[in-house]
């Protein structure tokens, strides 16, 4: 098996690897640094039987069970009845379950079904981007934390983000859910710091205050770093690719609304690592 950088900021491809059979010492050894210093692992071309995926990601961790008692969901816009809550909108650069204090440490998706319309999934390295901040914002941060909000009632077709300062006085509030976490984390394993900031779930700097404007000008300067065009990587599906990220080290969004035409992936989360 190798491993090959995807871009000189993050990722890397996997190539001569059998996923139709167990992982010897070696492949998992490759397959687990991949993961904590690329921090996006692909796989390319591979038809894939659902247990093909379960052993892959279970090979790293526990995987998580969704509150509908399964342990796969499927962002899907032609399976009925299908319960994700992802829809079909553009989704903003986030990291899974920031607002919960629990946070996920990685996320699978295989391609089953994509036509050529489906919009990609771009990827930003919070790593990079924190080692690219200047000494004195990182000084500034170092003990710093942001509430990170989701509103489970919010409904408007363009994803936007959920700052708690944009709600008018007296709205109701019991449809959102919050969690407070350090805007430096350190990532499982590499011990390297990363950016825990994003432009969907962070509403604000809670030492600064939700009407704070420094808190507001630190967040966007922190965005600039996480979302500069070089620390970007946007990946364009096939069918039968295979994307693993790190939640910790990187962050996601799907670029665009998905239209009519299929577009069906397989997603398994991580609640943590066996390692």
């Amino acid at each position: 098996m190798k491993a090959v950088p995807i871009t000189d900021s993050l990722g890397v491809e996997l190539q001569d690897l059998d996923m139709s059979k167990p992982f010897d010492d070696d492949e998992v050894e490759v397959l687990r640094e991949a993961f904590d210093r690329g921090g996006v692992v692909l796989v390319r071309g591979q038809k894939l039987r659902d247990e093909d995926q379960d052993r892959f990601v279970k090979t790293l961790g526990n995987l998580h069970t969704f509150r509908w008692g399964t342990q796969v969901e499927y962002l899907s816009n032609v399976i009925k009845d299908n319960p994700s809550l992802a829809g079909s909108r553009r989704l903003l650069f986030h990291n899974d379950g920031a607002y919960r204090e629990k946070v996920a440490s990685g996320t699978c998706l295989y391609a089953q079904d994509v036509s050529p319309t489906s919009p990609p999934t771009a990827f930003a390295n919070t790593v990079r981007a924190y080692k690219n901040l200047p000494q004195e914002i990182k000084d500034e941060i170092e003990n710093l934390h942001a509430c990170n909000a989701f509103d489970m009632y919010e409904t408007e077709a363009e994803q936007k983000r959920v700052r708690l300062a944009d709600y008018p006085e007296g709205a109701d509030l019991s449809g959102i859910q919050s969690y407070e976490h350090p805007l430096v984390i350190t990532v499982p394993h590499t011990g390297e710091k990363a950016l825990f900031v994003n432009e969907f779930n962070t509403s604000h700097i809670v030492e600064y205050g939700v009407d704070s404007q420094r808190g507001e000008e630190l967040i966007q300067t922190l965005f600039s770093y996480a979302y500069a065009e070089d620390n970007i990587y946007t990946h364009h599906y096939a069918n039968d690719d295979l994307v693993l990220f790190n939640n910790w080290a990187v962050q996601h969004a799907r670029t665009g609304q998905i239209d009519h035409n299929p577009r069906t992936l397989r997603r398994l989360v991580l609640e943590s690592l066996n390692w």
